[in-house]
């Protein structure tokens, strides 16, 4: 039989079905029945597309700019529906233990004790630093893509969307908003900047409608994941991330995002994706079409 899904189309596909069934779930609940099925339809259409234009007789270098960006555009859209369903799923929020957890580590909540070194020019940096996170992995991926090595891209692609699957099925189980709302009424100084700040804010709550997203911090998993991968395959790219990488830490309880369980368990669970995803890519991608087109 003639392999039609890429190792990347698998694990979309997969992820689709798991939402699918979350909505059925929550079917009843959730007041956004309708919209739902359109975005997973939608969705699912994308990985059709994907897969067509693979085989096309389209123009190589167009078609895999398109399967370039596709698992980005796939892993946004199906974020953008979790807020529609997890409340609906899980009620339950884990803040109090988290919180706990930190005190019984720290004997006080990180980010009241970080209150001490608020100042706005280092708010300006902790919050430049913690929205860097976002284009990292696109601008480690697009550097390998650039060398043309389709190969490592595909296995690359495949790492990151095991590591934040998981932790999008943790979020289901562990739903938690983090201490910029559980500890809104201890922080007692404002993160106030001066000109990036306040947009940097807004565009994060923008492109984060689900707030219960704390746990674990993919902020630290795919951080760490991109690091590993940048050792592997941009070993120069990697020395410059490093103090980016530090910052950026720093940034998650500074900004407040995080109670540092996050940040622990973001790390497990980058490692546990990176060993497990690697191991499976390599037994599987024989048996799946390459994500790439290639000239025939």
């Amino acid at each position: 039989m003639k392999k039609k899904c890429s190792a990347l189309d698998s694990i979309n596909l997969s992820f689709l079905i798991l939402n699918f069934i979350v909505y059925l779930i929550t079917f009843k609940s959730t007041p956004f029945k309708i919209q739902l099925l359109i975005i997973y339809l939608l969705l699912l259409l994308l990985i059709f597309i994907c897969a067509k234009l693979r085989l096309s007789n389209y123009k190589t270098n167009l078609v895999n700019i398109i399967l370039l960006v596709y698992p980005i555009v796939f892993l946004a859209g199906i974020f953008e529906t979790f807020f529609m369903t997890l409340p609906y799923f899980n009620a339950i929020q884990y803040d109090d233990l988290l919180m706990r957890i930190d005190y019984s580590m720290f004997g006080t909540a990180p980010t009241v004790w970080i209150d001490r070194f608020v100042s706005p020019v280092l708010t300006e940096l902790m919050y430049a630093l913690y929205l860097f996170y976002f284009p990292m992995p696109i601008i480690l991926m697009y550097w390998i893509y650039r060398q043309r090595k389709f190969r490592e891209i595909e296995q690359g692609f495949f790492i990151y969307l095991s590591c934040y699957y998981l932790a999008y099925i943790i979020y289901f189980i562990v739903p938690a908003n983090g201490p910029r709302f559980h500890l809104d009424g201890i922080e007692t100084i404002p993160l106030n900047g001066y000109i990036l700040t306040e947009p940097i804010r807004e565009l994060i709550n923008i492109l984060e409608p689900n707030k219960f997203d704390a746990f674990p911090s993919l902020h630290s998993g795919i951080l760490l994941t991109t690091m590993i991968m940048s050792y592997r395959f941009a070993r120069g790219m990697f020395y410059i991330f490093i103090p980016i990488a530090i910052g950026i830490m720093v940034s998650l309880v500074y900004c407040r995002y995080h109670y540092v369980i996050d940040i622990i368990a973001g790390l497990i669970v980058a490692v546990i994706s990176y060993q497990f995803s690697s191991r499976i890519y390599e037994k599987t991608h024989n048996k799946t079409i390459f994500h790439f087109k290639q000239d025939i």
